[in-house]
């Protein structure tokens, strides 16, 4: 996980129990938010711009606020919000990632 060496610890323990429930290999890391140490996103191998952006900034341990984006058409908006989820704990934030990056 040296793609987020500099991220928290809680941040790195959420992405290492995802990987456990989901697979080493079931998203890529997507940090667009390499100056925000609390948030991260996840997204398809095969398209980045599914994505599940969360973070724990100013969240109780195991709470994350949650993100989502698909691709957009328009070249101006490189991506279309698609829901977000503000206080979640570790099952939910599992589910969402599974259900948007459509992992079975």
């Amino acid at each position: 996980m040296d793609e987020l060496i500099d991220k928290t610890a809680a941040l790195r323990r959420a992405v290492g129990r995802l990987r456990e429930m989901l697979g080493a290999e079931a998203f890529d890391i997507v940090d667009r938010w390499d100056g925000d140490l609390c948030a991260v996103g996840v997204a398809r191998r095969d398209d980045h711009g599914v994505l599940v952006y969360f973070s724990t900034f100013d969240r109780a341990e195991g709470r994350y606020f949650v993100s989502l984006e698909l691709p957009s058409s328009d070249p101006e908006n490189p991506y279309v919000a698609a829901g977000e989820f503000d206080d979640v704990g570790f099952d939910e934030l599992a589910s969402i990632v599974r259900r948007h990056l459509s992992l079975r």
